[in-house]
């Protein structure tokens, strides 16, 4: 299926393109954007952007397959990234992941999507908040301090309708490491 920008992307487009002397330089731009409407790029996407800026595919694909904050794969509606490093593993990360596993049934599978869409998790390396370990991501948001039972409690809100983003006692921020907690 043919991927497209829509009226108000293309809007956008024009409005990054003027900050960028060269198209080139708008690729990151164009890719979060079609990502932020379909979760991820796909080939098409990769054709699109291409088109768009008159590059060529492979400049397109090289930077989709170099940067993991691009999904080349679909992703369930809350992506959680999991910091794996030693400081989060010594502070209980390795308990999070198991829990995570399990209850997403990923079986030992380091990253995945749940089998009904709504999660995706992925392992990633340091996420800067060694102090305030294990830390992981939802959607962007850190969650810090976690704890399994706490972690629990924000998956099961975040699996209701109108579920907040910070679960009460979660360990949750609404910022960069140390921002202030909203739990």
């Amino acid at each position: 299926m043919a991927f497209t920008f829509t009226t108000e992307e293309r809007q956008e487009i024009e409005r990054i393109l003027a900050r960028y002397p060269e198209p080139m330089s708008a690729t990151i731009p164009l890719l979060h954007l079609a990502q932020g409407r379909l979760g991820w790029v796909s080939p098409e996407v990769v054709d699109e952007v291409a088109r768009v800026l008159e590059l060529p595919r492979i400049h397109v694909a090289d930077v989709v397959s170099f940067y993991t904050m691009f999904q080349r794969k679909p992703v369930g509606r809350h992506r959680i990234s999991v910091c794996r490093t030693l400081s989060c593993h010594v502070l209980g990360g390795h308990e999070i992941l198991e829990y995570l596993r399990t209850r997403l049934q990923l079986g030992e599978a380091r990253s995945g999507t749940d089998p009904r869409g709504l999660f995706t998790l992925e392992e990633v390396e340091c996420l800067a908040a060694c102090g305030t370990g294990p830390v992981l991501l939802i959607n962007g948001v850190y969650h810090e301090g976690l704890t399994v039972p706490g972690l629990k409690l924000l998956l099961d809100k975040l699996e209701g309708l109108d579920a907040p983003l910070i679960a009460p006692g979660s360990g949750g921020t609404d910022a960069a490491p140390g921002g202030p907690a909203n739990g």
